[in-house]
């Protein structure tokens, strides 16, 4: 159920909104959420990471450039890389 309650907290939120799907003990699952026009902040991950798209269209933004992911597009994150994801359309990953 937590896509479905990811959907309805963006009905009235500002911001993304990511919840855990699992956790295990050295890796972990989230999915995020996004109305159009919604940014994830700029940050990095320590760990590897995917990004998966399973709604709509993101680009994910680094110092390196700009990539544009669409329904069911995939993207490897590298480690340590800051990078921010913009919303195209309202979106699941």
């Amino acid at each position: 159920m937590v896509l479905k309650e990811i959907t309805k907290e963006l009905e009235t939120s500002k911001d993304p909104v990511h919840k855990m799907l699992w956790k295990g003990e050295n890796s972990h699952t989230l999915a995020i959420g996004f109305r159009k026009g919604m940014q994830l902040h700029k940050h990095k991950s320590d760990i590897p990471a995917r990004i998966i798209v399973i709604k709509g269209e993101v680009v994910y933004n680094s110092d390196n450039g700009a990539t544009t992911l669409g329904l069911y597009d995939e993207f490897q994150i590298p480690v340590k890389e800051f990078h921010w994801v913009d919303a195209n359309e309202d979106s699941l990953m």
